[in-house]
């Protein structure tokens, strides 16, 4: 199912729970640059039944990727690490946006929600995390990065920083072990509980076993999902 928000994204595909009910969860897909959240559909349609109180929505990130085909949520045409995180900054108010009307859409608490991003969509999602870690309960980083190190905004206390999953791929020149290693490296420094796994071989892409690992994280950290 296609259909817009309110929030400048104009196409979210989204999938009811399998149980038939309602939401008790939710899991927010988010794509990597050139591409869409239709591309991210089979990952939901994977977890779907082991998650049956679950819903999914899997956004196309607000703009057009100005470097071929697809979208992006922000700009890589002459990025360097110095102007990343002022991109990615400027990029965070819109994914907020998103996720809050996802939320409510869903009706769950923001504790219920759970962020699955690859690449680019990964960098969102873990700086979502790290500056306003009060409004989602997990974050699945597949070949992700931080764009800066950050120290987590107060939410409250330890205990409200959301698990994070780090799936990399041993062989990624995009996303190299390294900057994974230490993106994990800083997430724990700054109190959140990290599990990290690089996957032997493994290029720049979601594998089988990536899928696996992240769809145990999710059963763990989203109980009765």
């Amino acid at each position: 199912m296609s259909s817009s928000t309110a929030d400048g994204f104009d196409d979210v595909r989204r999938l009811a729970p399998a149980s038939g009910g309602v939401a008790r969860r939710l899991v927010i897909l988010l794509h990597g640059v050139g591409s869409s959240g239709a591309d991210l559909m089979p990952l939901a349609q994977s977890w779907r039944q082991a998650l049956p109180g679950t819903a999914f929505a899997a956004p196309d990130a607000p703009y057009p990727f100005d470097m071929g085909n697809g979208h992006q949520w922000f700009s890589i045409a002459g990025v360097t690490e110095e102007n990343r995180p002022g991109r990615v900054a400027a990029a965070l108010p819109a994914l907020a946006a998103l996720v809050e009307a996802e939320r409510r859409r869903a009706g769950v608490a923001p504790a219920d929600v759970a962020l699955a991003g690859f690449s680019q969509g990964s960098i969102m999602a873990l700086h979502f995390a790290m500056t306003s870690p009060e409004r989602c309960g997990a974050v699945l980083a597949f070949a992700g990065r931080i764009a800066a190190p950050a120290q987590a905004s107060d939410a409250g206390g330890a205990g409200r920083l959301p698990p994070i999953l780090m799936v990399g791929g041993g062989a990624d020149s995009i996303m190299p072990p390294a900057v994974v290693q230490a993106a994990a490296a800083h997430l724990r420094s700054s109190g959140f509980a990290v599990e990290e796994h690089l996957l032997r071989g493994v290029p720049h892409t979601i594998t089988a076993a990536g899928a696996q690992l992240g769809l145990s994280f999710l059963e763990r950290v989203l109980p009765s999902a």
